[in-house]
């Protein structure tokens, strides 16, 4: 399988390509970065405005080409959002709208990072400690899961670094992150592995089993007796 990922920026880019390699052996998966996470419009235009170039700006836009283009056979899409400060359950509402408004549609995924790309690391103290050994172990096992919380900053002071040079975490953390689902304590981490893999099985639903075919009846002659006459 081919797995089409629309992201926000250049860090989830640099994290998923390394990452989806170990965790989805033998397939393929290939980010799409855009300039931030944009907003879905209640009523999306046909063309999307060029000068709005966030992933939500483009989605309806980048979907429906998708749909268009790709095997649905061979093809799957990703979309990664950051969860931020919106209500999940209304934009997870709305994008299974527009999934469901597009002819053809393409195979999807929506997954979330609550709050930040940033919590899939913090919910990993083993492959943290991997990336970088000289963390802030107490502040690090305080922080609670997929909580709203300023997570990239948090990282950053957890991490000694102030740069936020988020494609320099990334990258350091794609090669460590954990590909179990139950070895992190973020549900949405665990959400997204999950997902992704259920996303590149192919249909495992049993073929219908066939029927052998009937022996035709014959009426049967019978003499006086009842014997039969062949």
């Amino acid at each position: 399988m081919r797995v089409h990922a629309l992201v926000e920026g250049p860090s989830e880019q640099a994290l998923l390509e390394p990452w989806a390699r170990r965790l989805l052996r033998g397939h393929e998966l290939k980010a799409y970065p855009h300039q931030g996470k944009g907003r879905l419009a209640f009523s999306p235009p046909r063309r999307p405005d060029p000068r709005q170039r966030g992933l939500l700006d483009q989605l309806p836009a980048k979907l429906a080409a998708f749909g268009a283009a790709l095997d649905r056979a061979h093809d799957r899409v990703l979309v990664l959002i950051d969860a931020d400060n919106d209500d999940l359950t209304l934009l997870k509402r709305r994008l299974d709208a527009l999934h469901r408004a597009l002819h053809p549609a393409p195979v999807v995924l929506f997954r979330f990072a609550v709050e930040e790309l940033e919590a899939f690391y913090l919910a990993d103290l083993k492959a943290l400690k991997a990336a970088f050994p000289d963390y802030d172990r107490r502040t690090a096992r305080e922080y609670v899961p997929d909580s709203i919380c300023g997570t990239w900053e948090l990282f950053g002071t957890i991490i000694g670094d102030g740069s936020g040079d988020k494609v320099a975490w990334a990258q350091a953390m794609a090669k460590v992150l954990t590909t179990r689902a139950e070895e992190s304590r973020s549900a949405s981490f665990q959400a997204l592995c999950r997902g992704l893999r259920e996303l590149v099985t192919p249909d495992a639903a049993p073929l219908p089993r066939k029927r052998k075919p009937r022996r035709a009846k014959f009426a049967v002659r019978r003499d006086a007796t009842g014997k039969r006459q062949w």
